[in-house]
């Protein structure tokens, strides 16, 4: 998108024009309201009926310099001065055309001209002031005398103190613009376009409550305004109020000349109100004329990765970062784009871009969250558990993470056995040398000892979740293959039992892999003590005639419950 249409000088002018010219009309509203083609229009329609109406004449004048064609209203200022050729505000027009022409010794004169011909009019130097400010050309140094000279004349002015608060503003000096704009209502508390000015200079300051409360009054003193529901559209865009964004904009748009810019906006509060097909027509009006406006295409590829149409998103992105300045790029633009390459099989490309995302805004934890599941999709499940715990890092949820850092070192390490014993595999029946078995040994390990660190977290953070205590059996296990310790038999000891507590059916599955593990594990200790404890052999096959038993209620159709119970009852 364009520089926002409604930039600082624009949103300067004010309701000066009407006063100026000696008259309320409609045509003086629109350019208050920066409708400048229906201020031409109606400024014209007036000079229909009256030819010679120097008031409308000046109006046209100022309609065309505000649509920047400087030529038009030079001929319609000299039409009003061959008619009144004392009048002040003829005389600024013809100098506000010598500033847009660069004549600075033309400017200076008419507007002296001016000067003198209205000098304790203190309305003729808010004109020239209003001029030197709000043209496309500026000379606030010319605006800043003539404000002083105003306020000579007539310190009371409110519109005076208006433009100064507009001439701060446009200095970008928020304090002083406040004070003047406050200073205007002091003297005129009915004048809408001081609050809405006010509440202008408070909005892009972010005070956003007095920015509110200021548009309110403006609207509640002249409802009939075009201008002051788009600052209010903007102001609930920037604070995320998006359906009263999208019903201010429409206030707005009924009542305004749409431009390009304005669908663009009204577009993105669309998009973000989840309405995507009415956003993406009117992003196809504005492209059709505005085909290589890159924020055009950053939101049509946001539409479209919204919507699933992936291959013409990227189309969209591709361009958009083609003609994109670098430096203003977002971390939306790169997480979206890593979205849509995701979608279209460029996982790799993906994971890139999302890095990216990451380094202009490290606080969206959800894009670690979409890397993690990316990483994982494509087994690289040392790098989903790294993001999880950067996702961590940046305050996700502690259990839920630390649950999904232990499944991924889980799997890294269960990727590395499987390398390993096809290695092995390999060894025996190539007869070829494996020299590297205990680095993998030890790789394989480390990876389940901190999948069993993560998901003692789980157990810390949640004693009553069954499921950590089964992982952490798990690891426990798999860390202690013969069982020689308690650790894998104390976490499914808990994992049933709490169990048991619920419902064990509907977690029969469970239930009987921790049956499982406390069978074997007795099991084995029936084993080892076989020989040299007969006593402490026989409680142990108890033990696991139990959990095996407990098995085969439960499924009478496992086969290694039928078999372990068969060799136990058999040694008896």
């Amino acid at each position: 998108m364009k520089k926002y249409l409604f930039s600082l000088i624009l949103i300067l002018i004010s309701a000066l024009v009407g006063k100026s010219q000696g008259t309320a009309s409609q045509g003086s509203f629109y350019l208050n309201e920066l409708q400048f083609g229906k201020a031409r229009s109606n400024f014209q329609g007036v000079l229909k009926d009256k030819p010679n109406d120097v008031a409308a004449l000046i109006g046209v004048g100022d309609a065309y310099l505000a649509l920047n064609v400087v030529d038009s209203a030079k001929l319609t200022f000299q039409k009003a001065l061959a008619l009144d050729t004392k009048n002040p505000y003829a005389l600024v027009g013809m100098g506000k055309v010598a500033l847009m022409h660069n004549d600075r010794a033309g400017e200076a004169t008419y507007f002296d001209r001016a000067r003198r011909a209205g000098k304790t009019d203190p309305e003729l130097y808010c004109a020239v002031a209003e001029g030197c400010m709000n043209l496309s050309k500026q000379d606030t140094v010319t605006a800043l005398l003539f404000l002083n000279q105003g306020l000579e004349v007539n310190q009371k002015y409110a519109n005076l103190h208006l433009l100064t608060g507009n001439l701060e503003t446009l200095k970008r000096n928020v304090g002083n613009a406040v004070n003047a704009y406050e200073r205007a209502i002091f003297f005129d508390p009915k004048s809408a376009i001081a609050y809405r000015n006010l509440g202008y200079i408070q909005s892009i300051s972010r005070s956003y409550r007095d920015a509110l409360d200021n548009f309110n009054e403006s609207i509640k003193l002249s409802p009939d305004q075009i201008l002051v529901y788009k600052y209010l559209g903007d102001l609930f865009y920037s604070t995320g109020r998006y359906p009263e964004a999208e019903k201010a904009y429409q206030t707005y748009l009924s009542k305004a000349e749409v431009t390009s810019d304005d669908k663009e906006r009204f577009a993105f509060t669309l998009f973000f109100n989840k309405k995507y097909k009415e956003a993406a027509d009117l992003l196809e009006q504005v492209l059709a004329v505005n085909n290589d406006e890159s924020v055009l295409l950053r939101i049509r590829g946001y539409i479209a990765c919204e919507t699933g149409d992936y291959q013409k998103g990227l189309e969209y992105m591709t361009k958009f970062f083609q003609l994109h300045d670098p430096k203003k790029l977002l971390s939306s633009d790169y997480s979206y784009y890593a979205k849509i390459l995701q979608n279209v099989g460029k996982d790799s490309l993906a994971l890139a871009n999302f890095e990216k995302a990451l380094v202009l805004d490290p606080s969206k934890t959800e894009i670690y969250g979409e890397m993690a599941s990316l990483a994982a999709k494509s087994r690289m499940h040392k790098e989903a558990a790294r993001y999880y715990l950067k996702m961590m890092d940046n305050g996700a949820d502690k259990l839920v993470t630390w649950f999904r850092t232990g499944r991924e070192f889980y799997f890294e390490g269960d990727s590395w056995r499987s390398k390993f014993d096809s290695l092995k595999e390999i060894q025996r029946t190539k007869k070829i040398p494996f020299a590297d078995s205990t680095q993998m040994r030890e790789t394989i390990r480390n990876y389940y000892a901190k999948a069993d660190s993560a998901f003692a977290q789980v157990t810390l953070l949640s004693p009553d979740f069954a499921g950590g205590h089964i992982w952490k059996g798990r690891m426990q296990s798999l860390l202690d293959p013969d069982a020689e310790t308690p650790g894998a038999k104390e976490s499914y000891e808990k994992a049933l039992t709490l169990l048991e507590k619920g419902d064990p059916g509907k977690d029969q599955k469970s239930v009987i892999e921790c049956c499982k593990y406390l069978g074997y594990y007795y099991y084995l200790g029936f084993e080892r003590l076989f020989k040299s404890n007969k006593q402490q052999a026989a409680e142990m096959m108890a033990k696991s005639i139990e959990y095996f038993t407990k098995i085969a209620a439960l499924d009478p159709t496992d086969a290694q419950a039928k078999e372990v119970l068969g060799k136990l009852k058999g040694k008896k």
